[in-house]
C-alpha cells in the first residue's frame, strides 16, 4: 500500500507511511509543541496479530475476576446478571468469587487509618467496603501466584468487539514496553504494574513522544464522548477514532483494570493505607510513579447506570458485613445463551431479564454506558447485524455523570 498524507483538522498535518499492520505517524500542530504518537496500530481482516491470545476466552490474561457483593435476591439486582450476558456476547470467561464478611473493626481500621494519616481524606462506608473487596481480589492473584489477571466491577461494560479491540491493544503495549515475554503466553508483556482499561478520565500528557496511537472504529466520535473530568476536546489533536496508550496520569475509576503478579503485589501494599477511596488511591501511586501503570484513553470499559431502579451498590446495608453471592464461575461455557437462562431459574440470578428496547424498557428502569458503542449488556441477545446503542441522551449525562 502506498503512503498516504491527509489532514485531521486544517491546523493538523499528519504524515503516514503504512506498512503491513503498523502505521507510523508524527502530527505536528503550529504554535505548539510537537505531538507524536510511535505507531498507529490497526489491524484489519487478515492483517491481524500472528498470536490471537488477547482475544481468547480471558482476553490473554491468566484469569478475569469481578468484584460483586449485589445482592441477588433483591428484586431490583441487575449487575452481575447483565455482567454474565455481557460475558455470554462476547464469549468470556468472567470468575465471580464470593465476598467475604467484613467485620466492623475492618472497616473502621481502614476508615480511621494509620498514625499519621489523621489528615488523610478518608473513605465512606460504602467506599470502605469496595476497597476491602478490591483487596481481597488482589490477595487472591497473590496467593495463586496469578501472573496477570484483569479485574472487572459488576457493572462493568464493553463494546461487543473488545476481544478484537484488545488485540490491537495488547500488540500496542508489547510495542510501548519492548516486551520480550513470549507473546503467546503474555500477551501485554509483563512489565507493568497496572493496565487501566476501564476509567472516567486520564489528563495525560499529549506531547510525550512514547504515546502509541490505536485507531479503533468502534470508538465514539469525540462530540458523543462524555467526560466528568476532562474536556473530549482533549482529543481533538488526535486522527478520529483514535484511542492512546500511554503512562498513566492519574486515571480514576477502577472499572476495568489489569495487574501483574508484582503489580498486585505492589498495589496490596500501596493501597493498605487509607485515603478518599480505592480508586484515589490507586489513581495516587500512578500519578506519582509509586507504581507503573499504563492507561488507555479515552477508555474501553465503562460502568453502565439503570434510571429509576434501585441497585445495591457496594457498601449499602449492614457495616458489619456484605452479604455472600453464589459462585457460579465453574459453570460459564463462553457463549452459551442458555447459561444465563439457567442462573436466572436457579436462584443464582433472580433479577429480570432486562430488554433495552423502547417498548419493552420503560424511561423509569433505562439503562445506558457511556463512551461505549454498541454496548455487549444492551446487545447480550442481538445479533451483529442488530447492535443498538444504549449511550445516555443530554439530559442523563447532566443528571448522572459518570
Amino acid at each position: 500500500m502506498a503512503p498516504s498524507i491527509f489532514h485531521v483538522r486544517s491546523s493538523v498535518l499528519l504524515l503516514l507511511c503504512i506498512g503491513a499492520s503498523i502505521w507510523r505517524l508524527t502530527y505536528i500542530v503550529p504554535g505548539s509543541s510537537i505531538h507524536r504518537l510511535r505507531e498507529l496500530v490497526h489491524h484489519t481482516g487478515s492483517d491481524k496479530p500472528l498470536d490471537p491470545s488477547a482475544a481468547n476466552a480471558t482476553l490473554g490474561f491468566q484469569t478475569i475476576l469481578a468484584l460483586s457483593a449485589e445482592d441477588q435476591n433483591s428484586t431490583h439486582a441487575w449487575r452481575r446478571s447483565g455482567l454474565v450476558r455481557a460475558a455470554n456476547r462476547t464469549n468470556l470467561h468472567i470468575e465471580i468469587p464470593p465476598q467475604r464478611d467484613y467485620t466492623f473493626k475492618e472497616l473502621k481500621a481502614l476508615r480511621d487509618g494509620k498514625p499519621g494519616e489523621e489528615d488523610v481524606d478518608k473513605p465512606s462506608e460504602g467506599q470502605a467496603l469496595a476497597w476491602l473487596g478490591h483487596l481481597d481480589l488482589l490477595q487472591r492473584v497473590i496467593d495463586s501466584q496469578t501472573t496477570t489477571a484483569f479485574i472487572l466491577e459488576d457493572d462493568a461494560d464493553w463494546d461487543v468487539t473488545l476481544p478484537d479491540q484488545l488485540l490491537d491493544i495488547s500488540s500496542a503495549i508489547r510495542n510501548f514496553t519492548n516486551a520480550t515475554s513470549p507473546p503467546e503466553l503474555y500477551p501485554y508483556g509483563l512489565d507493568w504494574d497496572v493496565l487501566w482499561l476501564g476509567h472516567c478520565g486520564d489528563l495525560f500528557n499529549k506531547s510525550d513522544p512514547t504515546n502509541l496511537g490505536i485507531h479503533d472504529p468502534s470508538m465514539l466520535p469525540l462530540d458523543r464522548l462524555r467526560f466528568v473530568f476532562m474536556d473530549p476536546d482533549f482529543y481533538k489533536d488526535f486522527p478520529p477514532q483514535t484511542r492512546i496508550l500511554h503512562t498513566a496520569s492519574g486515571p480514576v475509576c477502577t472499572f476495568a483494570y489489569a495487574v501483574t503478579l508484582k503489580g498486585a503485589k505492589k498495589v496490596r501494599n500501596w493501597a493498605s493505607s487509607t485515603g478518599e477511596a480505592f480508586d484515589v488511591k490507586l489513581n495516587t501511586g500512578c500519578r506519582t510513579g509509586a507504581l507503573k501503570c499504563l492507561s488507555i484513553s479515552p477508555e474501553v470499559i465503562h460502568h453502565q447506570r439503570m434510571v429509576g431502579a434501585a441497585s445495591l451498590s457496594m457498601g449499602q446495608g449492614s457495616p458489619k458485613k456484605v452479604k455472600q453471592v453464589n459462585r457460579f464461575e465453574t459453570d460459564m461455557t463462553p457463549g452459551a445463551t442458555e447459561f444465563v437462562h439457567r442462573l436466572e431459574s436457579d436462584g443464582s440470578v433472580v433479577s429480570p431479564v432486562l430488554d433495552t428496547s423502547e417498548t419493552q424498557n420503560p424511561a423509569s428502569n433505562r439503562v445506558f454506558t457511556h463512551n461505549i458503542l454498541h454496548s455487549a449488556r444492551c446487545n447480550w441477545n442481538r445479533n451483529d447485524d442488530e447492535l443498538v446503542e444504549c449511550n445516555p441522551t443530554d439530559e442523563e449525562w447532566e443528571e448522572f455523570a459518570t
